[in-house]
């Protein structure tokens, strides 16, 4: 790479140099011009002069002007003007520099100027003054010329430019696109080949890259179905521990350590399935089948269910909804997502408060929110609550009942109906998760 980037502006620099070249050589055509040339053109002036006048004479000129860069004006012997737009500007040389027989040379200022005596057919003795840029100035004398050299300058170096700079970035890019298809849970996400097939660095990295991806979903579809297997081991001894403990009550009667045992069970049971439904989410591939779905009467079935449990932690609920709100997706995993954020409020709310659900639309979007009066969570851990088995210290320990799994299987339904779902400290105090569904109709 470090190669790639030396020759890329070493070239860059040779191309502007041979771009500089050319714009002298293509440029207008000006500077010395041989003695020989110049002889021809005062005997073509002269012969001109004596053919057609003043007028043809002036017409030559004009021409070379236009086309040569060359200003000329035709003095007779006594140095005065006869043809030529310029002559004002060569009075002062002329009159200082004719001499018997002799001509002179100027390269001053960066002009070439020359005055050559000439004898016309009928014996009459003209001079021809003449000058044009000479060096660099010659091919920058007139704007257009300036503009073309700029113009042809920007042209190389930015193609250049452009192409070396997409050469490096576009690796980049694609290594961006992965990485951010595999952070939105899209673990297949790979470089593609033209980053693989290059040599240099970004062929290393994009390797390293692909390697790493396989080695992640690998090691996630290993702990996915680790945890569906175990699952599914431990629910047969519970079936078992569950008829076990029937038989110990139809044997010794009613105990509290069976009543407690059997609370146990049930918690543990309750756990297991909420595993099951995690990794049935986590590695469910196919599109979930979509029904219509009215929202309302689903969210207050599920509070009326959440009433009694509200009533025994000395809390209401509140539900609001007017009006019908349709959702496209399946029903029950709807139901166990929105059961398990209510419930979840329910655990943590404080005694004596008010549990707030609201259904209501913004937009084409169908928006519930669950409100509850408890220690909320810290600002730090409030995107994390929606992973699995993570939990705060302060208030979702053990003693609690809760596994971290309730709002982890909240989050991937959510995200596999294309909604969103946020969790937010109140102002007054508890917890706020705000989830958002495309509507029906939308």
């Amino acid at each position: 790479m470090f190669l790639k980037v030396f020759f890329g502006f070493w070239t860059t620099v040779i191309l502007l140099g041979i771009a500089l070249v050319l714009s002298f050589v293509l440029g207008p055509k000006g500077g010395y011009m041989p003695w020989q040339n110049l002889q021809w053109i005062g005997a073509r002036v002269v012969a001109e002069m004596d053919a057609h006048g003043s007028a043809g004479a002036n017409d030559l000129l004009r021409g070379m002007e236009r086309n040569q860069q060359l200003e000329a004006c035709l003095f007779d012997e006594n140095g005065t003007p006869v043809a030529g737009d310029h002559c004002d500007s060569f009075q002062a040389f002329v009159g200082k520099e004719i001499r018997p027989n002799r001509v002179d040379d100027d390269q001053s200022s960066g002009v070439y100027r020359r005055i050559q005596r000439q004898r016309s057919r009928y014996g009459q003795i003209y001079y021809l003054a003449t000058q044009m840029p000479f060096g660099p100035q010659a091919a920058h004398q007139t704007l257009v010329g300036v503009l073309t050299h700029i113009a042809l300058l920007l042209l190389v170096s930015s193609t250049v430019c452009y192409l070396l700079a997409r050469r490096l970035t576009q690796p980049i890019l694609r290594l961006r696109q992965a990485s951010t298809q595999i952070a939105e849970g899209k673990l297949d996400a790979r470089v593609d080949g033209s980053v693989e097939r290059r040599s240099d660095e970004f062929g290393d990295l994009g390797r390293d890259f692909n390697a790493m991806a396989a080695r992640i979903q690998d090691l996630l579809s290993s702990q996915r179905q680790l945890i569906s297997d175990v699952s599914h081991e431990v629910r047969s001894p519970l079936a078992r521990m569950n008829l076990a403990l029937d038989l110990a009550r139809r044997r010794l009667g009613n105990d509290p350590a069976f009543d407690r045992l059997d609370l146990d069970l049930e918690k543990l049971n309750e756990m297991i399935g909420r595993l099951l439904t995690v990794a049935r989410l986590e590695s469910s591939e196919a599109p979930i089948e979509r029904k219509t779905v009215e929202l309302c009467g689903i969210v207050g079935e599920i509070v009326d269910d959440a009433k009694m449990e509200a009533s025994e932690r000395r809390c209401t609920l509140a539900y609001e909804c007017a009006g019908k709100y349709s959702i496209a997706g399946d029903e029950d995993l709807l139901r166990s997502a929105i059961e398990n954020v209510i419930r979840n409020a329910v655990y943590y709310t404080y005694p004596d408060t008010e549990i707030r659900v609201a259904l209501a639309r913004q937009g084409n979007m169908t928006v519930l929110t669950v409100s509850d009066c408890g220690p909320g969570v810290p600002e730090k851990d409030v995107e994390k609550i929606f992973k699995p088995f993570y939990r705060v210290a302060e208030s979702r320990d053990r003693q609690s009942g809760g596994a971290g799994l309730g709002l982890a299987i909240a989050a991937r339904v959510i995200g596999m109906h294309g909604g969103k779902i946020v969790a937010a400290n109140r102002r007054g105090g508890g917890l706020e998760v705000v989830i958002e569904l495309a509507s029906a109709n939308s």
